[in-house]
Order: structure tokens, then C-alpha cells, then sequence
């Protein structure tokens, strides 16, 4: 009786087994073919399977090298000859399932070597199934921020240097249905120290929020200001101690003042009109003082609905009352600037300790024009913008920055799910 696939043997040699542990798994497969074609086992028979796994060292090899030499693949089955089995054997029909491939696989017992236990055989998760954020987007609560890299139209990656914190405000707060807008977050430091911010709530107006770390807010009863009398709002702290709150009316910028930053009376006239600013709308007033007593507005156009991405420019004004302002010839970004004229929108300023002034904005330039998202630029004079970054904050918008009691700022901003509506978020930046 032969047993084809002899390798077995010299592959249970490279495992350093002793003689019977190598034999007795094949011994076991030889009573089981017997077994089933009707033949009792006999010395002689079973002595043929011994002798069969020996392996013996080729004429030209010794048996040093024979035990050095790298061991054939190992073949996982034992294949049992037809004809080879029916040799000396009675006339007795052979069932056709004896002639299948025999599983090998040793017992654990016979291949682990003796005193050692074998390790358990690391099962990797897939990284298919390991559900991560999308790039740019906020982490799982209590998860580490992945770093911001994101790929451009120009192929490489570029990395942001702002960081998510994740969601602040959305529906269903403030009352808003899911779907709907919690957008256009502007925040002011009280004197006790707390943060207030002001969003818009769709179907509602403007209302407030506050907290004591500028991450954790607490809603606060009512509304600042009702909905149709003003959207997009910005609060500015003025020298006596009140608060103007700019908020936009479409085609012009009006004003809004209170002793508490909670009831507002709204003031005579606009502060700005469209036909002055030489735009067809208005939207998002940013106000910085860039020199003591002298304040600029930064202001863009207003995406109507139904019209595509893009466009858009931003546009600046100066006072000296914070009441009265003069438009400057030109634009600062988009269409008419000096050197960044792609579509800027929601434009928001912040004063670097050497006088620059970083200017926080949205860019929507359409499908397969570049990365979308939240961008950054910067400028000497307040006037002309260059060194355009990405933040990493993708489709992010409406930003506005504020600075902490602590001395840390950050960067709240805006997104849109359509599943969850408008939501408000926080971020912080390595380079303002």
C-alpha cells in the first residue's frame, strides 16, 4: 500500500518531532482507508506507513544537510492511490468516498513543542471595519482629533492647521426642527468671565447661549431678536459697556444696541447699503479696531438661493464711531482684488501682535475647482490679502474667533448635514 505525498514526512523531520508523534497521525489515516474498504490491519500493513515516513536522505545530500535543508511546501492533504489501495486486497467494492483528499492538520498536542504552548494566531481587524472620521470632520466623543491632511486639485496633500472640537449647538436646540438652521455663531467674553453666544435659529430669530469654558453651552430663555427683523449677526463690545449687535438685512447692514446684551433696540438707519458697497447684497459684518479709536468692517455679498458656488467678494468700510462708515475703493478678496480673487465669503478679521491682520474666510469655488472649506489670509496694511492657507476645516464657514479670560482663542464655525441641519463648531488653530 503506497501512500502518495510522502513530503509529509521530511516536513514533520523539519519540526524535530520524536518518531511516534510523526507516525501516529498517519497510522490513524491508514486504519481509517482500511476500515473503510472491509481490510483488517495487520503488522505488515501498518509497517508499510511507518516505513513510508521516513524520509531518506538523497546519494549526494547527508544527513546533516538533509536535516539543514529548507523543508518542500507543505501540502495540506494526504492523497490515497485508487489503485494502490485495491492491491492484495479482496474483490470487495472500494466506496468512492474513501478516494477524497484526507485533512493533515495535526492535533495541537502533536505539533507544539513540549512545555511550550502555542500563541494564539493575532486576528487583525480589517481597516475597512474600523469606522474612522471623515477627513476634516469632528472626532467621537473622548476620541483623539486626527491630524488635518487633505488632498488638493494639484494632487499633494496639504495639511490645515486647525483642529476640530467638535459640535457645539444643532437642532434640535433652541426649538429648531432637525434639517433646519442653528447657524452664524458671533460670541462675546462677559464680565464675569463666561462666553455668550449669539446664533441664528431658523424659524425663530437670533438667540443666545452661554458657558463658562467656550465649549459647553447652556441655551438662555427667549430671543435676542425675531426672526425677518435681521439675520447673521456680530456682537462688538463697545467702550461704555453696551453691546452692538450688526446684523444684515439682505441689501444693507443695520444695527442693533443693549445695556445687557439681551434686550436689543435697533438704531436709526443702515450702516452700510449694497448700492454703496457696490454689491447686490450684503452679509456677515466683522469689525477689528486697527488702531485706537479707527475700526474697519469687513463685509461680503450674500449667496441667493438657487445660485451655484462662487462669486463671491469681500469688501471693506472704516469708522471712527462705529456708527457712520465710508466704503474703501476695491475689494480685498474675489473678483477686483489685488492677488487672491477666487470666491470669498463670511469674512472674519483677527490682529497678529505684529500688526497684521488674518482674515478667516468661506471659499466655494464649485466642484473640481480645489478644496472647499474654511481658508485664511493675510495682509500687512488690512487692504491688500496674500499667503492663502487652508485651515483643514472642510466646508466649514461663518467663522468668528474669540479670545478666552485664559488667553487661548478659538475658532467657532459653521456646517451643514442635511440630515441634522445647521450646526455650530469649534476648532482651534496653530497659526492665527
Amino acid at each position: 500500500m503506497t501512500i502518495l505525498g510522502s513530503h509529509i514526512g521530511p516536513t514533520l523531520k523539519h519540526l524535530k518531532k520524536p518518531f511516534a508523534l510523526r507516525v501516529l497521525p498517519l497510522i490513524a489515516v491508514a486504519l481509517f482507508v482500511m476500515a473503510a474498504c472491509g481490510e483488517p490491519a495487520t503488522p505488515e500493513t501498518l509497517g508499510a506507513v511507518a516505513d513510508a515516513s521516513i524520509p531518506t536522505a538523497s546519494p549526494t545530500t547527508s544527513s546533516a544537510d538533509a536535516d539543514n535543508a529548507d523543508p518542500p511546501p507543505i501540502d495540506s492533504t494526504v492523497v490515497v492511490a485508487p489503485s494502490d489501495l485495491q492491491t492484495g486486497l479482496k474483490s470487495t467494492p472500494v466506496p468512492t468516498e474513501v478516494f477524497t483528499k484526507v485533512p493533515t492538520e495535526m492535533p495541537r498536542s502533536v505539533i507544539e513543542e513540549e512545555g511550550d504552548a502555542l500563541e494564539p494566531e493575532p486576528k487583525d481587524t480589517p481597516t475597512s471595519q474600523v469606522k474612522q472620521p471623515a477627513p476634516g470632520e469632528p472626532p467621537p466623543p473622548g476620541e483623539p482629533p486626527p491630524p488635518s491632511r487633505l488632498a488638493t486639485k494639484d494632487g499633494p496633500s496639504q495639511a490645515g492647521f486647525c483642529t476640530s472640537l467638535g459640535v457645539l449647538l444643532q437642532p434640535p436646540a433652541f426649538g429648531v426642527a432637525v434639517g433646519q438652521p442653528v447657524a452664524d455663531a458671533t460670541a462675546t467674553v462677559l464680565p464675569d468671565g463666561r462666553i455668550r453666544m449669539y446664533v441664528f435659529a431658523q424659524g425663530i430669530g437670533v438667540v443666545s447661549a452661554v458657558s463658562n469654558d467656550g465649549i459647553n453651552f447652556t441655551e438662555e430663555p427667549g430671543s435676542r431678536l425675531s426672526e425677518g427683523g435681521a439675520g447673521q449677526p456680530r456682537i462688538f463690545r463697545l467702550s461704555d459697556g453696551r453691546w452692538r449687535l450688526y446684523t444684515t438685512k439682505t441689501d444693507a447692514i443695520v444695527s442693533f444696541v443693549s445695556d445687557d446684551g439681551l434686550d436689543f433696540v435697533e438704531e436709526p438707519g443702515y450702516r452700510i447699503t449694497a448700492s454703496e458697497a457696490g454689491l447686490d447684497s450684503l452679509s456677515s459684518p466683522a469689525i477689528i479696531e486697527f488702531t485706537p479709536g479707527q475700526y474697519r468692517m469687513y463685509y461680503s455679498n450674500l449667496a441667493r438661493p438657487g445660485e451655484g458656488p462662487g462669486g463671491k467678494q469681500i469688501g471693506s468700510a472704516i469708522s471712527s464711531d462705529l456708527l457712520t462708515w465710508t466704503v474703501e475703493p476695491g475689494f480685498r478678496l474675489g473678483e477686483g482684488a489685488g492677488v487672491l480673487t477666487d470666491s470669498a465669503e463670511h469674512p472674519f478679521p483677527v490682529q497678529a501682535t505684529d500688526g497684521s491682520i488674518y482674515l478667516f474666510y468661506g471659499k466655494f469655488t464649485g466642484p473640481g475647482t480645489g478644496q472647499e472649506g474654511l481658508y485664511r489670509a493675510v495682509s500687512k496694511d488690512g487692504l491688500n490679502f496674500t499667503e492663502e492657507r487652508f485651515t483643514g476645516l472642510i466646508m466649514g464657514n461663518d467663522p468668528e474667533i474669540v479670545r478666552l479670560p485664559n488667553g487661548e482663542q478659538l475658532i467657532y464655525y459653521g456646517d451643514f448635514k442635511p440630515e441634522v441641519g445647521g450646526m455650530i463648531l469649534a476648532a482651534k488653530c496653530s497659526d492665527w
